[in-house]
C-alpha cells in the first residue's frame, strides 16, 4: 500500500494563468513528497487554439500539442516527469474521477471565481471538484487576491 504522502497529486489545468500557478504548486508538492503528478485537462466541444475558439473535433493534434506546452510549465519547479490525462468531458467530473481512480492524496485547481458575489468566488469548476472529491482539494487563488471573503 502506498503511504499517504506518496499517493498521487492530481491537478486540473485549462491553460489560464491561474491553472499554471496551480500546476507549479502541485508540481512542487509532488517533488517534495516523491509523489506522482497527474495533470488533467478536459476537452469540451470547443477549444481555444492560437487565440481563437474552434470546434474541438478535428483539432485533436493541436489540442494535444497545446496541452503538452501547458504541462511543460511544471519543469520550472524541477519536476521532470508527470502523467498527462487529456480527455473529452466535464472538467469537474474528469478531475474528480481521475483523482478517485488514482487514489489521489490531493487535488489542486486554480480559482477563476468572479468575486462579485461571495458564493461565486470559487468558480464553478473548483466548487464542483470540492463537492465531488474524495480527498482534500487545494484551491489556488489568483496572484494578488485576498484569501478573505467579506460578509454578504
Amino acid at each position: 500500500m502506498t503511504s499517504y504522502a506518496r499517493r498521487p497529486i492530481v491537478v486540473g489545468i485549462d491553460g489560464s494563468p491561474d491553472a499554471r500557478r496551480a500546476l507549479c504548486l502541485a508540481g512542487e508538492m509532488a517533488l517534495e513528497r516523491g509523489a506522482e503528478l497527474i495533470v488533467v485537462h478536459a476537452v469540451g466541444l470547443m477549444a481555444e487554439i492560437d487565440g481563437r475558439r474552434v470546434p474541438a473535433e478535428g483539432h485533436a493534434s493541436e489540442i494535444a500539442e497545446q496541452f503538452a506546452g501547458w504541462c511543460d510549465a511544471v519543469t520550472t519547479v524541477g519536476l521532470d516527469e508527470w502523467t498527462p490525462v487529456l480527455r473529452h468531458g466535464d472538467p469537474a467530473e474528469l478531475v474528480s474521477s481521475v483523482a478517485r481512480d488514482a487514489n489521489a492524496a490531493l487535488v489542486v485547481v486554480g480559482r477563476h471565481g468572479s468575486g462579485q458575489r461571495p458564493e461565486l468566488l470559487l468558480g464553478s469548476t473548483a466548487h464542483q471538484v470540492i463537492e465531488r472529491a474524495r480527498c482534500p482539494v487545494l484551491v489556488v487563488p489568483p496572484v494578488g487576491t485576498s484569501a478573505q471573503v467579506a460578509p454578504a
